[in-house]
């Protein structure tokens, strides 16, 4: 048994070296027939083409798993803060309009009224309780200052 300890230390440490060699580099050779092939291990009576050497000098190191889902964790981060971004500003575009459009309507209103006040003069108005009035000069004059005030407010 001890006389089988060299040579079998001597077949292991070449059929490592050989599955070492043969995980790095794959080859390209053609046969007889003129077949393409892809091996790892190359050809002993043939031509051929070393195509790949995995982790050889120069080449980077491929990442790690727990580096490559943190680096894609904080991309989808990235993206969704943008996605509520985007429709915050959407959403305030939007009241942007709302208030431009009711602003729009005020000046309308005021327009309205300020015609109103400057045609009828001293006639009677009807109060929102559904009361008749006749509008005093000062009450008029308060009204027409009002009408101004927001005109000049909502028609910018």
């Amino acid at each position: 048994m001890i006389r089988y300890l060299p040579l079998t230390c001597v077949l292991l440490a070449l059929a490592s070296g050989l599955h070492a060699a043969s995980k790095d580099v794959i080859f390209k050779w053609i046969d007889d027939n003129g077949a393409v092939h892809y091996t790892q291990v190359p050809p002993q009576d043939r031509e051929y083409e070393t195509l790949k050497q995995v982790g050889a000098p120069g080449t980077a190191p491929a990442k790690k798993p727990a580096s490559v889902r943190s680096d894609l964790q904080k991309q989808v981060e990235a993206m969704d803060k943008a996605q509520e971004e985007r429709a915050e500003a959407k959403n305030q575009m939007e009241q942007q309009d709302r208030i431009r459009e009711r602003r729009k309507k005020n000046c309308e209103i005021s327009n309205r009224n300020l015609a109103n006040l400057h045609q009828t003069g001293n006639r009677i108005f009807m109060t929102p309780d559904g009361e008749v009035m006749r509008l005093t000069d000062e009450e008029r004059q308060r009204r027409i200052d009002e009408a101004n005030r927001q005109i000049e407010e909502n028609c910018k």
